[in-house]
């Protein structure tokens, strides 16, 4: 009952996700994830408060002395307040992970590790100017999935190994504001820091091709993953305009402030970032966009000494048909400028390419 003051909700799921060899010792591996969720929430007037809860258990039917199963809970109690002019969530999430001992006399690994959920915002004139902030945590689990869309080509018998520490957000703050100035056009300017524990970067293994004894060109033959503390600081900026149903603009930008807490460099981190989206409704059934995204150069870790990789430059374009309510007809041009840089040295981004289809909604 929606007219209840007490809300709940309690979900589970299943996902199977097979990786092939892994790594220089874990073999092929069938990874499969039960995520369970469950929320309950009180409300009256304008104050609420409650708890969220997720738990992850992680199985691997293929133990081996570096990966074993693994447990995540996460409790989140908050209070919220809600009123015309102010939304407040205050929040803590309780992360805990257990690593499953691989022999029965040995103890399991217990990590805990707290962090904030905080949100608020002042509508300080209705629609016009809004101030707002927040502070956000996380303790990543990790999994096989979540390393290979990082890096197919990566050791990961480095990251997910059971005694390596996981990657962990203390705190990731910002504050801002959102400027109306026109109906169409929405402004937002905030600025944030943020503490970031054993983040990972990546270390190419670099050789050279031996032709009839001669060395000829370099070549990466693999990535390890490697750890590190950092600082960041940030200022960014972002734009939402639109134009009736016809025209609709979204674009970011944000300049980072990086600092180690040694004299170490900042790898695989670039020091800006643009993103820009442009849609057109040309009418009820046909629509084109362009969707472009740019970053600065990053300096690479290699077997060969640091590398200086080129800034990003990705440049997209599309269209859809709309056949009907239910089957719409696509086609997306990729990196038409051609465009060539690496998302890790020796680690190409595709070239120009095209993706044709078909989507069902129903």
């Amino acid at each position: 009952d929606k007219t209840d003051p007490v809300q709940y909700r309690l979900q589970t799921g299943y996902t199977a996700y097979f990786a092939g060899f892994i790594g220089t010792i874990i073999p092929a591996q069938l990874e499969q994830n039960i995520r369970t969720y469950a929320d309950i929430h009180w409300q009256k007037e304008y104050h609420g408060a409650g708890a969220n809860i997720m738990i992850q258990n992680t199985f691997y039917p293929k133990e081996e002395e570096y990966i074993a199963p693994r447990h995540a809970l996460r409790v989140e109690p908050f209070y919220q307040y809600t009123d015309k002019h102010i939304r407040l969530h205050a929040g803590v999430n309780l992360d805990m992970n257990i690593l499953q001992a691989e022999q029965k006399k040995q103890a399991s690994d217990v990590r805990f590790r707290p962090s904030p959920n905080v949100t608020f915002e002042w509508r300080m004139m209705d629609d016009i100017f809004h101030l707002y902030a927040d502070a956000k945590g996380m303790y990543d689990m990790g999994t096989i999935e979540e390393y290979i869309s990082y890096n197919r080509y990566g050791y990961f018998d480095d990251a997910i190994g059971n005694y390596n520490p996981l990657p962990y957000t203390p705190v990731d703050a910002q504050i801002g504001v959102k400027i109306r100035p026109f109906k169409t056009l929405l402004l937002d300017i905030h600025g944030g820091y943020a503490l970031l524990k054993n983040q990972y970067y990546m270390y190419a293994h670099l050789n050279n091709k031996n032709v009839f004894g001669e060395l000829t060109e370099e070549y990466t033959y693999g990535f390890s993953y490697q750890q590190s503390d950092y600082h960041r600081w940030q200022l960014g900026a972002s734009l939402h305009y639109h134009y009736q149903d016809i025209i609709e603009l979204n674009a970011s930008g944000n300049y980072y402030f990086w600092q180690h807490k040694s004299d170490t460099p900042i790898y695989d981190r670039p020091n800006w970032d643009v993103k820009a989206r442009l849609d057109i409704h040309i009418d009820s059934k046909w629509s084109i966009y362009s969707d472009n995204q740019f970053a600065g150069s990053r300096l690479a870790c290699t077997s060969k000494g640091d590398k200086v990789l080129k800034p990003i430059i990705s440049l997209n374009i599309g269209g859809q048909y709309a056949i009907n309510r239910w089957l719409v007809a696509y086609l997306q041009l990729n990196n038409y400028l051609n465009r060539k840089h690496d998302i890790f040295y020796g680690y190409p981004a595709q070239s120009i390419n095209f993706l044709l289809g078909i989507k069902w909604q129903f």
